[in-house]
């Protein structure tokens, strides 16, 4: 039986799944792989907090780029007062992600195989018509394609943390537990991160009843910025793609451009957020554009800045947010940790103030690391990614921002060639293609692929693959 095996069923392996099992033909097996029991739903989805809020309006959160109302219709049959420009509880997606793999797979039952498999993959290794694929259990399958499907790994440790380490008051990954490093509710706690993932860690402390003061630390002291309550029916002028387009490709001539862009659009009445919106099916493009040296300047000096205005927050969220700040439950810096002491109780942090040369210094139970996931797969030590690396089967890109693929999705191997028997669906797209963090792209990138593969596989005992790399 000819098989598909799916690695990692967060957001983009489930709907690669669901979208293979409605073209695929019969006949097939498709393995669905993940190292936890959670299928179809990953670390963002795997919340039970009502706080935890998608970060996109209901609307366009459709999981099925062919169907643009799926989500929202799962959402009104529970709820009939959920509207387009709602924003939904994240445990709710994780539920809508399951029902779709749940009802394709009761469709397809006597036509093509599905099994759900709790493992974690040691190793791939091509092998005659396909693949090899090791787990950590010993046990081997055979498959004749593999996708991989990971999305991201825990953040790296910051700078001068040991001490936190050995004295167990740090948390690396806030997503790995459900629980605070320490139970001590009236302590105050540092947060290493001010976006969104420090804004859900804060607001589940609070949840959860936190009573000492929360701070937030990052070097520039950035924070989310809020979506608005409605969305804009404003079109945004179709010449100022093109005037990004046919510009400079500087990181300079980009802000500039839109900054100018902005205050021109203020004037008539149009919100900066349309504008951010205007840009999504263009910045492939405009990253395509920039040389190296720009890449870098952009990811060393404006990246920062790009986040917080693309990657917003839920209005209701930031309301909770901006409350605590009012209230004084969390307290937000800008700097660095310099040094962390242990003391009786917790932890003395000197943290070095931006732009002054003063310090201050707090005392804290804990310390919980919210700065951005890793995807330099060149210091990802997990066992899969390693073997990947050191086998030549991927190529990290050069920016530490995931692996390279070639249009149609397949791994890059270290010598630039394309596989032809494995394929990556996830955020570390961004490497070659900037904007795929998102829903919206990623789903079409999941369709797209499971397409092609569907395809492949149909013709397969006909054209079979010739050689593996």
């Amino acid at each position: 039986m000819k098989t598909l095996a799916i690695i990692g069923t967060g957001f983009s392996g489930a709907v690669t799944a669901v979208q293979f099992l409605r073209y695929a033909p019969p006949g097939i097996r498709v393995i669905l792989i993940n190292r936890s029991g959670s299928m179809a739903r990953g670390l963002a989805y795997g919340t039970n907090s009502p706080l935890h809020l998608l970060n996109v309006p209901a609307g366009n959160m459709t999981a099925l780029a062919e169907e643009p109302d799926s989500f929202l219709s799962f959402c009104q049959e529970r709820l009939p007062s959920i509207t387009a420009s709602s924003f939904i509880p994240r445990k709710i997606y994780g539920d809508y992600l399951s029902s779709l793999l749940n009802d394709v797979e009761r469709r397809c039952r006597n036509k093509i195989l599905l099994q759900r498999m709790v493992a974690e993959v040691l190793s791939l290794r091509p092998h005659e018509d396909g693949v090899i694929i090791e787990l950590t259990s010993g046990e081997k399958l055979h498959a004749n394609h593999v996708v991989l499907a990971l999305g991201h790994f825990a953040p790296l440790d910051p700078p001068n943390i040991a001490a936190a380490q050995t004295a167990g008051r740090y948390q690396q990954d806030p997503w790995t537990g459900t629980a605070p490093v320490t139970t001590n509710r009236d302590k105050p706690a540092l947060l290493l991160g001010t976006g969104l993932t420090a804004l859900d860690v804060a607001l589940g402390m609070i949840q959860r009843g936190h009573r000492g003061t929360i701070h937030m630390l990052s070097r520039r002291g950035l924070l989310p910025l809020p979506h608005r309550e409605q969305r804009s029916v404003l079109a945004t002028p179709a010449e100022f793609s093109a005037r990004l387009l046919n510009g400079q490709p500087t990181v300079l001539g980009y802000w500039r451009a839109i900054r100018q862009q902005v205050e021109y659009a203020a004037m008539d009445g149009m919100d900066w957020r349309d504008l951010i919106a205007a840009l999504r099916p263009i910045t492939t493009q405009l990253w395509a554009r920039l040389p190296d040296a720009e890449r870098r300047r952009f990811l060393r000096h404006a990246q920062p800045y790009w986040d917080v205005h693309r990657h917003r927050v839920a209005p209701e969220a930031h309301q909770c947010f901006e409350r605590a700040m009012a209230d004084g439950l969390i307290k937000v810096m800008a700097g660095r940790v310099q040094t962390i002491t242990p003391v009786a109780e917790g932890l003395r942090v000197s943290i070095r103030l931006r732009g002054t040369q003063g310090s201050e210094q707090l005392q804290v139970a804990q310390i919980v690391n919210c700065t951005s996931p890793n995807s330099n797969l060149q210091v990802v030590d997990e066992p899969l990614i390693t073997q990947l690396r050191e086998a030549g089967l991927i190529q990290p890109d050069r920016y530490g921002l995931g692996l390279h693929v070639d249009e149609q999705l397949a791994v890059v191997n270290a010598e630039g060639v394309p596989s032809t028997w494995l394929s990556y669906v996830g955020p570390m797209l961004k490497a070659d293609f900037w904007e795929a963090t998102a829903v919206p792209e990623l789903r079409q990138h999941a369709r797209n692929l499971a397409i092609r593969l569907a395809e492949h596989f149909r013709d397969y005992a006909e054209e079979p693959p010739a050689g593996r790399r």
